[in-house]
């Protein structure tokens, strides 16, 4: 029995729903094992920002070179047997890493932020900002966790900027595991 043009075009609607979805879901996946890692390192670097600030600087150094490493390795992880996705990853996540840390030097180098709380709170915003963005096109548990990491990082800097280090150490990497978390149960 041949089906009628409104009934082909329902199934299609369908079909395109459920690969939307599918890949929405695929997205989460891997981005959940970015955020359990990133999330673990902001609470030891902002953690020994605020217990230990003499040796801030250098943490944060080490900290970020792991977590670009790792999170080059969970993508390429991710990838693997994937064909279209997997040509070019590593250099669009290269570049990506690189204009975000150029962004955030500029940043810095134009509005030369006077303390450590202002200093510490920037990457939070952008990465808050580059979340909730995202999930605006990619699924909104993306967008929840930015706009969660937002209000918490400015929440922090109203009513905590004495141990504004110490509350992104909890709040801001717990928003991230959380997340993380969150997205692989997805």
């Amino acid at each position: 029995m041949p089906i009628s043009a409104e009934e082909a075009a329902e199934a299609l609607k369908n079909i395109a729903l459920v690969e939307r979805r599918a890949s929405i879901l695929r997205g989460y996946e891997r981005g959940a094992p970015h955020l359990i890692l990133w999330g673990l390192i902001w609470v030891i670097g902002y953690g020994l920002s605020d217990l230990v600030p003499s040796i801030a600087g250098r943490a944060w150094l080490v900290l970020n070179g792991v977590g670009v490493a790792g999170s080059f390795l969970l993508g390429r992880a991710a990838v693997v047997g994937v064909p279209m996705a997997g040509e070019g990853h590593g250099r669009r996540f290269a570049a990506f890493s690189a204009t975000m840390l150029a962004f955030v030097l500029a940043t810095y180098y134009v509005m030369k932020p006077h303390d450590a709380v202002q200093f510490g709170a920037f990457p939070p915003l952008l990465v808050a900002t580059i979340y909730t963005v995202f999930g605006i096109w990619r699924g909104a548990r993306w967008a929840a966790s930015g706009v969660v990491l937002g209000v918490c990082t400015v929440a922090g800097l109203a009513l905590f900027k004495e141990h504004f280090m110490l509350w992104m150490a909890a709040v801001g990497g717990s928003t991230l595991l959380v997340t993380g978390f969150w997205l692989r149960r997805a």
